[in-house]
């Protein structure tokens, strides 16, 4: 055993570069450090942290992990990285999470910044570190307060009773020589706030009188500053939230001076073997410690002693417990962190670090988590094991008597770094893998992690770590589980089994799988067994990106005539696996007709790309030799089941594919026993489709024309009014002679066609009233409108020059509505001459065969009909957005024609750093006007608003969305403090509620978008909140989305969305009230005022997506 110069633990709580003369001192010291965010530990050899700006494709997990392999390198997920945080997708296909306890970076001029504490002199005299979360001002010299922290609104200055000197600068300390006769003070500046240190070099300074009272002048912004819980300190806004706080304050004296000389640079002075408690009194005035005179006066004292009223935020990253101080909580103090025994003075210390994992891992396959600690001291060289330990939370009242439990241990590390040349400091990593397991399947938002020495009393196992560990997880998304409709074969079609499992005509079909990967990588296994459940072979295929098809073939000798092949498959990523696809049964009957049918379509060719989406084509099929087939079976994109006859061995068939991309047609043959043949698996692609023959926005606002946004057909506005539309202008009709028609054909009727509209009803006519039809000589080719006589929208398809027969498609079950907009949509399949309705969005009607007669293309008409050669049915209210297609439209379409792209309506970028005014970039809404409580701070991008958490907010003139229609709203978010009540960084009113509320719920506390269900006292208010947990002083991106289309509210943090945060919602109301930042309505009065700042705020009206959520938090 080497032998070692004695040392022993040192001070919770304080920061203090010892000095580098021999010298007797006192020193009084306090940090003041902002609610939310730590001060980290300067970053470290082997603990890469990235600070460049990721290129915006990397924003998902998906693009980072395709660049990723690409490049051969591991590439940072952009949309994840926070303060503290950082994930990398890896070249193999996993991600990586790194997680600090405390923060590594801060935004600066809208850039990420490693923090940088290094005190530099700005052109104002005062002095500043170059890049900390919180805004620091410490003194040039004169009468300037000594230090002053600002979070927007919210401040805190500290003044010394006298004018100090020019300071002398080195790295992150400012000294100011001696404030007093043989007194020195020294100011530290930290990521998130400081320390003070009064230093006081002679015991003849220390019995001179002028410590016997140390009164430090306050000056609070936004905070009332009162006496704590058990003695202590506490600055709280004005909701109580606490934002400061400070322990009862201690002094103690110095151990003998070989331990001095043992001390390391930045661990502080060491705490000797008397201990006592100095008083303390405070107010929004004044801050007064008053040091024990007869400790300072005893002869047994050894100087220097130590007055400590350690100040910090409560914070929930890091803490030590100390046997010693069996009741004293150090809850993210500036101290290292302490494991083990020391019989120096008796000291045991156990440490505990909380890790905000966040949502990245829910749901995730975990493949190793690692904690990374970096050991700075041991008692000797001799090796000791250390523990680390699963634990419960840790919070500002926990104390040695009062631990979290200590769940499970994780792994043991015997190690000694940090005593000497011989065994110098260096890191320790940890297995946490069983922790993170835990965390991933049981959606925690955190995992705590607690260090002890394997024996805590033994002297030797004493040893101190870095107070910023990394956790380090390495996560792979499983893929997902193949459905029946992923899974087919050639021959054999669709996935089915039992009675229904189709007949093929050879032993060696192919098997095919449709497999998805978040990780955008996957591999296929395919397995066949025989009826008995015997395995008789399988296959993996090569990775291939997800949404890929896979294919296996069975190989030939396996099966015989009158065999059953059942089979599944997965996926796999080389990390983990999907669960199996249901099992698929395919009949070997080589008695049955052996051949395949033979396809063909001139508009649709196999594998090859054919016409767009929508639009009808002739497929032909022929008995490739078989005698005796008198029909053909077919299927689309599903089992063949349709029968159509065969004449001479062939038969011909049209169809409309509504899938983009391939499509697969099944098709069989049939003999005159009813024997069925194998199934021939036609594969083609169709291209996207083509936009609509006419549209008409109908905004002019003005006027007698109308144009086309297509091109060719403007209409004629003849007695119509303009008026406000669903979105921006549209044509109100109040009666007959009032329309807009096209001077000729847009769509003949005799082939694929769809109409759609926005429309609303003044009110609910006893009749028939159409809001646009298509003129024929006699009656409308087509016809979309309202139906009084069964109360319902309504689809009908009439022959131009007939007089008698008309078809209806109509739903009495969608209760139409006066004065509510509402989206109409009639498609008709001139191949399966089917009609049906949508009304916003969703089949309302149909299919219904139409048996009429087809009819050239004739004139559009907006506002009435024609019927018997008169115009009729005129229509009483408002239409817009009108398009006219000459193909089927697909259901996903009809679904994006009402939830229309989303269009920009407001954004507050909040850079103005003066005035009143924000402006908006969009132009639209416009300017937001600052209240009181509000005022211009440094933000995510640049500048942006703080807000005091009292009566602080911004409003607009106007409202920014219909809150009836799908909207989003989006913002840059960051809270001084967790309040006790709800929050709201974005709100719309009516005016006795909110329309919306996008911010933050205390109840949990989560991130929240919610809605009430009406502009009335006591209405109830729907929300969704997030699995993310809000933490202070850390920047996040929130987004809230109303589909109105979908009657779902959803909730996005850091531009990702977890399938639990949305929820069932259908807006009844449009709230017309101002767009306001920092506050909501509820009852009539102005509440939920937001502690913190508000930065790049964006509005749009209709639903985002994922992917462009994801962008706007990326950027």
């Amino acid at each position: 055993m080497m032998a070692r110069v004695r040392s022993t633990a040192t001070s919770p709580g304080h920061r203090l570069r010892p000095s580098l003369r021999p010298v007797t001192a006192v020193a009084a010291a306090a940090a003041f450090l902002l609610a939310g965010l730590t001060a980290p530990t300067p970053v470290q050899a082997g603990t890469p942290v990235t600070h460049r700006e990721p290129p915006p494709d990397t924003a998902t997990e998906r693009g980072a992990l395709d660049v990723a392999r690409q490049k051969n390198e591991r590439v940072e997920v952009g949309s994840l990285r926070t303060e503290t945080r950082t994930v990398y997708a890896t070249p193999e296909g996993s991600l990586v999470l790194e997680q600090n306890a405390r923060p590594v970076r801060v935004r600066q001029d809208g850039r990420w910044t490693p923090v940088d504490t290094t005190l530099r002199r700005l052109p104002d005299g005062s002095v500043a570190p170059v890049a900390t979360a919180v805004d620091l001002r410490f003194s040039g010299g004169g009468d300037a307060p000594m230090a002053k922290v600002a979070r927007g609104a919210k401040s805190l200055a500290m003044t010394w009773p006298g004018k100090l000197p020019e300071p002398v600068l080195d790295g992150a300390t400012a000294t100011y020589a001696e404030v007093l006769p043989g007194v020195d003070l020294q100011v530290t500046a930290d990521v998130d706030g400081f320390s003070h240190v009064l230093v006081v070099k002679t015991r003849e300074a220390a019995l001179s009188g002028r410590l016997d009272r140390l009164d430090f002048a306050l000056q609070p912004e936004g905070l009332t500053v009162r006496r704590g819980r058990g003695g202590g300190m506490e600055a709280v806004d004005r909701t109580g939230a606490e934002v400061f706080a400070a322990p009862t304050p201690l002094m103690w004296d110095s151990p003998d001076t070989v331990r001095a000389l043992a001390k390391r640079p930045g661990e502080g002075p060491d705490p000797g073997t008397r201990h006592e408690a100095m008083g303390l009194r405070v107010d929004d005035r004044a801050l007064t410690l008053t040091p024990d005179k007869a400790m300072l006066a005893d002869p047994d004292t050894r100087y220097p002693v130590y007055l400590d009223p350690s100040v910090s935020a409560p914070r929930g990253s890091w803490t030590a417990v100390w046997k010693r101080y069996p009741t004293t909580n150090y809850l993210n103090s500036s101290d290292v962190a302490r494991v083990g025994h020391e019989n120096d003075t008796g000291g045991t210390n156990r440490s505990f670090f909380q890790m905000n994992t966040g949502s990245a891992i829910h749901g995730k396959q975990i493949i190793k988590a690692t904690l990374r600690t970096y050991e700075t001291w041991s008692w000797s060289c001799t090796k000791k094991p250390v523990e680390l330990w699963r634990t419960g939370t840790i919070s500002k009242s926990t104390t040695w008597n009062n631990q979290p439990t200590w769940y499970e241990k994780l792994n043991t590390q015997t190690v000694a770094k940090g005593w000497g040349t011989a065994c110098p400091a260096g890191g320790v990593e940890f297995d946490a893998t069983a922790a993170a397991v835990q965390a991933a399947a049981k959606s925690w938002p955190n995992i705590t992690l607690g260090l002890r020495a394997s024996s805590e009393t033994d002297t030797y196992a004493w040893k101190k770590f870095r107070n910023n560990p990394t956790l380090v997880v390495e996560y792979n998304t499983i893929p997902t589980t193949p459905v029946a409709a992923d899974v087919w074969s050639d021959p054999g079609g669709a996935c089915v089994s039992g009675t229904a499992r189709p007949r093929i005509g050879t032993a060696t079909p192919k098997l095919w799988a449709k497999l998805r990967d978040g990780d955008n990588s996957v591999k296929a296994r395919f397995e066949w067994y025989d009826a008995a459940g015997t395995k008789r072979g399988e296959f993996l295929t090569a990775a291939a990106s997800s949404g890929n098809a896979f294919t296996a073939t069975v190989p030939a000798g396996v099966y015989t005539d009158g065999s059953v092949i059942r089979w599944r498959a997965r996926g796999e990523d080389g990390q983990a696996n999907s669960g199996w696809s249901p099992y698929c049964e395919i009949g070997v009957d080589t008695t049955a007709p052996g051949r395949e049918p033979t396809v063909s379509s001139a508009r649709y060719p196999e594998n090859a790309w054919g016409e767009g989406l929508g639009r009808a084509g002739e497929f032909t099929f022929g008995a490739n030799g078989e005698a005796d087939v008198t029909a053909f079976l077919y299927g689309l994109n599903t089992s063949p089941v349709t029968e159509v006859s065969a004449t001479g061995g062939a038969a011909t068939i049209s169809l409309t594919p509504l899938e983009e991309g391939p499509n697969v047609l099944s098709v069989r043959s049939k003999d005159g026993a009813g024997k069925q043949g194998p199934i021939r698996s036609y594969v083609f692609n169709v291209r996207a489709g083509t936009g609509p023959a006419g549209y008409w926005r109908l905004d002019e606002g003005s006027g007698v024309t109308a144009g086309d946004e297509a091109g060719a057909h403007p209409v004629a506005v003849t007695g119509a009014a303009w008026a406000d539309g669903r979105a921006g202008k549209a044509l109100k009709f109040a009666g007959a002679g009032q329309y807009a028609a096209t001077a000729a054909g847009v769509v003949p009727t005799d082939q694929n066609l769809a109409v759609s509209a926005w429309v609303r009803l003044s009110s609910l006519p006893a009749g028939n009233v159409a809001a646009v039809s298509q003129s024929g000589q006699d009656n409308s080719g087509f016809w979309l409108g309202y139906s009084g006589g069964v109360k319902s929208w309504a689809f009908m398809m009439n022959h131009p020059g007939g007089t008698s027969h008309t078809i209806w498609a109509r739903n009495p079950a969608v209760v139409p509505a006066a004065n509510e907009w509402t989206h109409l949509t009639g498609v008709y399949d001139s191949a399966t001459r089917k009609m049906t309705l949508y009304v916003n969005g969703t089949l309302a009607a149909g299919p219904v065969t139409y048996h009429g007669g087809a009819g050239p293309a004739t004139a559009v008409q907006f506002g009435q009909a024609r019927y018997q050669g008169r115009q009729t049915d005129p229509w009483p209210g408002e239409v817009d957005e009108v398009r006219v297609h000459d193909r089927a439209l697909a259901a996903d379409e009809i679904v994006k024609l009402v939830n229309h792209a989303a269009t920009l309506t407001g954004h507050w970028t909040l850079d103005e750093e003066t005035g009143t005014a924000a402006a908006d970039a969009a132009g639209v809404t416009g300017p937001l006007t600052l209240g009181p409580g509000a005022s211009w701070t440094s933000g995510w991008l640049d500048g942006a608003l703080a807000l005091d958490g009292a009566a602080g907010h911004a409003e607009a003139s106007r409202a920014a969305v219909r809150t009836d229609d799908s909207f989003t709203v989006t913002a840059w978010v960051q809270l001084d403090t967790l309040p006790p009540a709800d929050a709201a960084a974005v709100a719309q009113r009516g005016t006795r509620a909110r329309g919306f509320a996008l911010g933050y719920a205390a109840d949990g506390p989560r991130w929240s978008f919610g809605m009430a269900g009406a502009d009335a006292d006591g209405a109830p208010v729907t929300r969704t909140r997030s699995d993310a947990v809000p933490y202070v002083m850390e920047w996040t991106h929130v987004a809230g989305v109303y589909d109105a289309l979908a009657k779902k509210l959803r909730v996005y943090v850091g531009g990702q969305l977890v399938a639990t945060t949305e929820t069932g919602h259908a807006s009844t109301w449009n709230a017309t009230g101002p767009l306001q930042l920092g506050r909501t309505l509820h009852d009539g009065a102005f509440t939920g005022h937001w502690p913190g700042i508000v930065d790049d705020v964006r509005t749009y009206q209709g639903a985002l997506g994922d992917l462009d959520v994801a962008r706007l938090a990326a950027e």
